[in-house]
């Protein structure tokens, strides 16, 4: 656990998720999905359960190659970020990379915490040596803010999200370690 300051003079705690962080998980997900167009899923579309949520936070902590943290303000979880790997030998040396901030959080620095947190503790662990994502097209900031860490856009998903009638491109991003 860490705690760092935000831009907004408010402290931030990073930790490793917790089985009872499951329900708040879950509906800040599901919150997240409704003031954004820019994640794969809507409001009511966030696909766990609290009991599915809290198996999920349970298996990642069985696997060194994985990480699921989230940042919390004034006692409140506002954050997660969440690195998966594979467990097949030829591909688990590579994970992806999601991050999600509830809006009103947003340009506080919040992001930018979490991945120094992510890179501290993948520079620590020997399994990690590649990190893609998927980022919208138009997710400037986003993009930006991956940019800053050294990620490359290393190819593009035509069509990867349809939202209202509209398709938008993915950029895939990724980043080598080590």
């Amino acid at each position: 656990m860490i705690i760092c300051d935000l831009k907004s003079n408010k402290k931030m705690c990073i930790r490793k998720a917790e089985p009872g962080d499951a329900s708040y998980i879950v509906r800040m997900s599901a919150q997240i999905g409704g003031e954004t167009d820019y994640f794969t899923y809507g409001e009511d579309d966030f696909y766990f359960t609290e009991e599915q949520q809290k198996a999920f936070i349970n298996n990642i902590g069985e696997k060194d190659n994985y990480l699921y943290i989230v940042g919390i303000v004034d006692n409140k979880i506002v954050a997660t970020l969440s690195y998966l790997s594979s467990t097949r030998r030829r591909t688990m040396h590579r994970g992806d990379l999601g991050i999600g901030v509830l809006k009103e959080y947003w340009g506080m620095g919040i992001g930018s915490s979490l991945i120094d947190y992510f890179f501290k503790w993948a520079s620590s662990n020997a399994a990690v040596k590649k990190i893609d994502l998927e980022v919208r097209e138009d997710n400037l900031r986003a993009i930006n803010l991956y940019l800053k860490y050294g990620f490359k856009i290393e190819g593009r998903i035509s069509r990867g999200m349809l939202i209202e009638g509209k398709y938008y491109d993915l950029y895939c991003m990724g980043k080598t370690i080590g």
